[in-house]
């Protein structure tokens, strides 16, 4: 390995020096913080040895300093003490130090000691080269996930939406596609947990829900229709909470099938609460193909300026505190007046949850989406 030695005493550095070296490690040596800090800048010694008495600073602040600009996260400091006591233990911890050793060093337990350091440092190594590789998997199947998933067609003003993934993938899937007689079809699912394992199920879903959707299909038969594919796909305890939508601007409304989600939520022209949506079916991927219930719901949009939805990543979201986000947080947000189209609601929403979450990430995926119906319903009756 290569050794730093810092200490102040010259016999003593030499000493040591003398003895690493015959062990067959390459060594360096400094006689204050500011030459370590120098040579290792510089060198990018494996291991530091530093007394705890230094002329410029004491050994436990140095340890530290140089525990700050390891890059590899590992501790490279040894100190070496003089007496052991509860405030030499104290502020060996907080020197973030690897270890310490008595003084006069005793030649054998130091070498059992560089010994433990060095299989410590191939262990990291090694968890190096696998986080490595599972980064550059990960970035591949992010890839994939995002072409095969992210297939809707091109912006439809009327709709905007924020997701805010808690891990690489997003287990929220939240996809549109245009259907026949200017229908608009929309899917909101939440599968169980978050991460790759959570979006394993959005491929074969978002693959159904495309295919049927621009057949114009029924929504009840498009319901049907994955959750028997998710029923056969996914193990015990897996399974999407979804809302599936169908907009008809010619009819000025909307269909829904509500399986586990919240609420859906219309606004009025002042923002008011005018009806709510709740969830009446068990989630996808639950029931069998003969138990499920495909039944739809017809929702007239005559009164409603705004349809919102959001996951439970949302409402379930804490702040430090451990609070919950909740549904007082997300009412609050809502009602605030002068929010324009459903743009405005979903930047409020967006900035009052980075604010609720004061830096933290969400435990869990969180996804909004926000539907302005006047568009849909002029652009309808226009024609």
């Amino acid at each position: 390995m290569k050794l730093l030695i810092v200490n102040h005493d010259p016999a003593r550095a030499r000493e040591l020096e003398v003895w690493l070296r015959a062990q067959g490690h390459e060594v360096l040596r400094a006689q204050s913080c500011r030459g370590a800090q120098i040579l290792f800048k510089r060198h990018h010694p494996d291991l530091v040895l530093m007394a705890v008495h230094l002329p410029d600073q004491d050994g436990y602040a140095c340890a530290h300093q140089l525990a700050t600009l390891a890059e590899d996260g590992l501790s490279p400091v040894l100190l070496t003490v003089e007496r052991r006591d509860h405030i030499t233990l104290e502020r060996f911890i907080a020197s973030r130090a690897i270890d310490f050793i008595d003084e006069p060093i005793d030649p054998t337990l130091l070498a059992a000691k560089l010994t433990g350091y060095e299989r410590i440092r191939q262990l990291y190594r090694q968890l190096d080269h696998h986080r490595q590789r599972l980064y550059q998997e990960v970035r591949l199947a992010q890839h994939m996930f995002d072409h095969f998933i992210n297939r809707s067609p091109r912006e439809i003003d009327a709709l905007k939406h924020w997701t805010l993934a808690a891990g690489h993938f997003c287990g929220d899937l939240l996809i549109y596609e245009r259907g026949p007689n200017d229908s608009i079809y929309i899917l909101m699912g939440d599968f169980t947990g978050h991460g790759l394992t959570a979006a394993v199920g959005a491929l074969p879903t978002s693959d159904i829900f495309f295919a049927m959707a621009r057949k114009g299909c029924g929504l009840a038969e498009i319901a049907a229709e994955i959750n028997r594919k998710l029923y056969r796909l996914l193990p015990t305890g897996q399974f999407c909470a979804a809302a599936l939508i169908r907009l008809s601007p010619r009819e000025r409304g909307m269909e829904v099938w509500n399986g586990g989600q919240p609420p859906l939520i219309l606004l009025g022209a002042k923002q008011q609460v005018v009806d709510e949506v709740h969830s009446d079916k068990l989630p996808l991927g639950i029931l069998s193909e003969e138990a499920f219930d495909p039944r739809t719901l017809w929702v007239d949009l005559q009164a409603a300026e705004t349809v919102l939805l959001c996951s439970d990543g949302l409402l379930e979201a804490r702040n430090p505190a451990g609070e919950s986000f909740g549904d007082r947080h997300f009412h609050h947000l809502v009602a605030t007046p002068n929010a324009g189209d459903g743009s405005g609601i979903l930047e409020r929403i967006k900035r009052g949850l980075v604010h609720f979450l004061e830096g933290m990430e969400p435990h869990d995926d969180v996804s909004v989406l926000a539907i302005h119906t006047r568009p849909l319903v002029q652009a309808s009756g226009a024609t």
